[in-house]
């Protein structure tokens, strides 16, 4: 792609964290171009440093390590970070990048490469989130002006953001089909296989927008077993609930989680009804569908929106229970998910995304100079 010669990118997650959109889209990306990602700081006692590392092919990520106890606001970029990032880009040759921001905390990034066209991949409404910076909402607007081209995650964000323009789109996330549809002959993880009981799972991160009202009832239910997968966040780990039925595997590697979802009997889905919710489109539910499980949920609108016939809704504990408990294979169902499933890949996620790239104004104008 003349014009473009690389990627720089803002992240708010960590790349060794939950594999999510991030991960998926710049893995791909980097196929093609060299990718150079800035973290948000991690606080530590001791001196400010850097850590570099190269987590996938072509994808170098910088993660500044901040003195916790010295003067810096986390709501700038560390100190030192813009001269950190543009090290490694002339490392990879980089000369005439573009700027992809998950974050508009991250703006610094796109103020120091001003000639660069500005992606922003918005993929949550981090303002929503508990312990958002102050200030969020008022950077995001002004990235929204700013941007070349913004994707949105899923429909609900897509409509509180297209005012903006016709370069604001809506790309829902997508499922690597293969991966995940693998859970339908493979045996469960060790420990799921250890369970005695109807298996009840969920996989993604535990954190403010899981309803731990429906986790304890389900917990009641008679021969139930409960599996929470993924990390902790961002809630105080001994206010989950507790009981000998329930059990937190906490992260598991990407490339693991098919044989963890082999053992569920029903997926779930049981998200609070809360600010931090009301713009998410969970990327696991095609996870879900690609490794055939039924699914229950709360009606989050863009699955209520897109995929309603195809999962059983449920507002309160008690009907969240009662749902799970009547969850069974259903073979017409299944065709439908595994239609649903295939066709939302990440290959085809990435590919569209790019061709946006390529024709932001910018990267248009560098192909007629190039010419």
């Amino acid at each position: 792609m003349r014009g473009v010669d690389g990627l720089i990118v803002g992240l708010h997650l960590r790349w060794r964290g939950v594999y999510q959109r991030p991960q998926h889209v710049l893995s791909r990306l980097a196929r093609r171009y060299p990718v150079v990602v800035l973290e948000e700081p991690l606080f530590a006692s001791g001196a400010s440093r850097f850590d570099v590392e190269e987590p996938a092919p072509n994808v170098t990520v910088i993660r500044p390590v901040v003195d916790a106890d010295g003067p810096y606001v986390a709501s700038k970029i560390a100190p030192g970070a813009i001269a950190a990032v543009a090290r490694q880009a002339a490392e990879y040759g980089i000369s005439s990048p573009a700027l992809w921001l998950y974050t508009p905390m991250m703006t610094a990034l796109a103020d120091a490469f001003p000639e660069a066209p500005l992606i922003y991949d918005c993929m949550d409404d981090l303002a929503s989130f508990a312990f958002a910076p102050s200030g969020m909402r008022a950077r995001e607007r002004a990235l929204l002006e700013r941007a070349d081209a913004v994707f949105c995650g899923g429909a609900s964000l897509y409509r509180t953001r297209a005012r903006y323009g016709p370069h604001v789109r809506c790309i829902p996330s997508g499922v690597e089909f293969a991966r995940f549809a693998s859970a339908r002959t493979t045996l469960p993880a060790g420990p799921l296989r250890l369970l005695r009981g109807r298996v009840y799972g969920y996989v993604g991160v535990i954190d403010e927008r899981i309803d731990y009202a429906i986790v304890r009832r389900l917990a009641q239910v008679a021969g139930a077993q409960i599996v929470l997968v993924g990390p902790v966040a961002k809630v105080e780990p001994h206010t989950l609930p507790r009981a000998a039925n329930i059990h937190y595997a906490g992260q598991i590697e990407y490339a693991e989680l098919p044989r963890w979802v082999a053992g569920f009997d029903v997926a779930l889905m049981p998200f609070a009804d809360n600010a931090s919710t009301r713009s998410i489109s969970p990327t696991k539910l095609l996870e879900y569908f690609a490794a055939g499980k039924a699914v229950v949920t709360t009606p989050i609108r863009d699955v209520v929106e897109r995929y309603g016939g195809l999962v059983a809704q449920a507002r309160t504990p008690e009907e969240f229970a009662r749902a799970c408990v009547a969850a069974r294979p259903d073979p017409r169902r299944d065709e439908a998910v595994t239609a649903a499933a295939r066709l939302q890949s990440w290959d085809a996620v990435a590919a569209t995304m790019e061709q946006a790239l390529l024709r932001t104004p910018q990267t248009l104008a560098a192909q007629g100079a190039g010419a």
